[in-house]
C-alpha cells in the first residue's frame, strides 16, 4: 500500500500567532481544498469562499494533538473520536467560524482522513420553521480524499506540534 505523507509545521501568519501549516504530499491542504471547492463555490456564486481557511492557531496545539490522534478524551472544540474533527479553521483565527472537517479513522497500520465537509455548506434538511427559506448552497466533497497515512509517521507528525511554535 502506498501512503500519503503528512508534514505539519508552525507557520508565520498575518494574524497574531503562528498557525499549523498542513502539507499533504508536499502541497498545502488549504491549496488542495481551494482547488476542490472552487467548482462548487463558482457554481453557487461564492467563489471568494473557496479555500477560505487557515491553519489552526498555535494556542490550540494540545487540542489538535488530542483530536487528531484520537485520544479517548473529547475536547469539545476540535472534535474527538467518532466525531468530525477540525483540520483547518477560518482565516479569522477562530476554528469554529468556517472550519474544514473530516473524520479520522485509525487501525494498526494506518490513519485515514475521510468524509470531508464544510458544515456551513453541508446538505441540510428543510427548515421546518421557515419552509420558504432557500437552502444553503451545498458543496460536495465526494471524491476528495481519503488521505491514508502510515500510522507511526502520522503520530510523529502530529506530536511534533507539541514543540513550541516560533511565537513561544
Amino acid at each position: 500500500m502506498t501512503f500519503d505523507t503528512l508534514d505539519l509545521r508552525w507557520d508565520s501568519w498575518e494574524g497574531d500567532e503562528d498557525t499549523v501549516l498542513v502539507l499533504m504530499n508536499g502541497t498545502p491542504l488549504v491549496e488542495l481544498v481551494r482547488r476542490w471547492e472552487d467548482v462548487a463555490a463558482q457554481a453557487t456564486g461564492e467563489r471568494s469562499l473557496a479555500g477560505s481557511y487557515a491553519g489552526l492557531p498555535a494556542r490550540f496545539a494540545a487540542e489538535i494533538q488530542t483530536a487528531w490522534l484520537g485520544a479517548d478524551q473529547d475536547d469539545g472544540r476540535l472534535g474527538g473520536p467518532g466525531k468530525w474533527v477540525t483540520l483547518l479553521g477560518c482565516e479569522c483565527g477562530e476554528p469554529g467560524c468556517w472550519p474544514l472537517l473530516a473524520r479520522i479513522e485509525t487501525d494498526g497500520q494506518a490513519v485515514r482522513w475521510l468524509d470531508f465537509q464544510q458544515p456551513y455548506r453541508a446538505k441540510k434538511e428543510a427548515d421546518p420553521l421557515n419552509p420558504q427559506r432557500p437552502p444553503t448552497p451545498f458543496w460536495s466533497y465526494e471524491g476528495f480524499g481519503p488521505f491514508v497515512f502510515e500510522r507511526a509517521a502520522y503520530t510523529r507528525a502530529v506530536r511534533s506540534l507539541g514543540r513550541a511554535s516560533t511565537d513561544s
